[in-house]
């Protein structure tokens, strides 16, 4: 298993913790006045490494920006751990432990295969994590509560991915979760979402706060500069594949 960190590896300020088997798996810790918050959690084969590196830091908060068993694999543990309070996007309050009951579509023609090999996958207990009750959730009429948690960050709904997926910006990082990805070492477009229209909007949405950095769930933060051709390109080829 190889693990990279800004140890390893500096992106801006961005503390992170990517693993790679297979594809890569990456959680981010933001700095607060009273503490640490852990956004997304990984696997459960990640959970020994990840709270070693999780050691230097004190962990008071949980943000899951979806819930998927990649995400949200090891929340409960290291809730019971640490202590730390989970935060998730009220919209994904129906996929703890049931993944299959937001099905996902293809977000690109040459996605459809794998697609369907996820909504195979999603119907098995392997992608989905024990049920369990977040103490926080968040909507749109509350992104300012992190800051109220002593964070200088604010929430950002970002669904598609997800229905509840919700992303963290702060200090000119936007942690997007699976809104964008650098799965495959580049930016792209993630495969696949519960809503692709939902998930259009959402890298609108991205575009729009244009931030310095975004740290995807998937692989090593990326300059927006090189994220932002990509996002436009697949904005404007999906307007035209609806106009065909």
């Amino acid at each position: 298993m190889r693990i990279i960190t800004e140890q390893n590896k500096r992106y801006g300020n961005i503390h992170y913790f990517c693993t790679y088997i297979g594809d890569p798996l990456t959680c981010y810790v933001l700095r607060g006045r009273n503490g640490d918050m852990l956004i997304d959690t990984g696997l459960p084969f990640m959970r020994r490494r990840l709270a070693e590196y999780l050691s230097d830091y004190d962990i008071r908060y949980i943000l899951l920006t979806h819930a998927h068993v990649d995400h949200d694999g090891n929340a409960v543990r290291l809730r019971r751990d640490t202590g730390a309070e989970i935060l998730l996007g009220e919209r994904d309050r129906e996929l703890i432990g049931h993944y299959g009951r937001q099905p996902v579509k293809a977000t690109s023609p040459r996605y459809r295969a794998r697609n369907a090999q996820q909504n195979f996958m999603g119907r098995m207990n392997l992608f989905s994590t024990r049920p369990y009750v977040p103490d926080i959730y968040l909507s749109s009429g509350n992104t300012g509560i992190l800051r109220e948690l002593g964070f200088n960050a604010e929430a950002v709904p970002l669904p598609g991915h997800t229905l509840g997926s919700v992303g963290v910006l702060s200090e000119g990082v936007l942690y997007c979760g699976d809104a964008f990805t650098a799965i495959w070492g580049k930016p792209d477009i993630t495969p696949h979402a519960a809503s692709p229209a939902a998930m259009e909007r959402s890298l609108e949405r991205i575009l729009d706060i244009s931030p310095e950095w975004l740290a995807t769930g998937h692989g090593l933060p990326l300059r927006m500069k090189d994220a932002r051709p990509v996002i436009r390109k697949y904005l404007l080829m999906s307007r035209q594949r609806k106009l065909k």
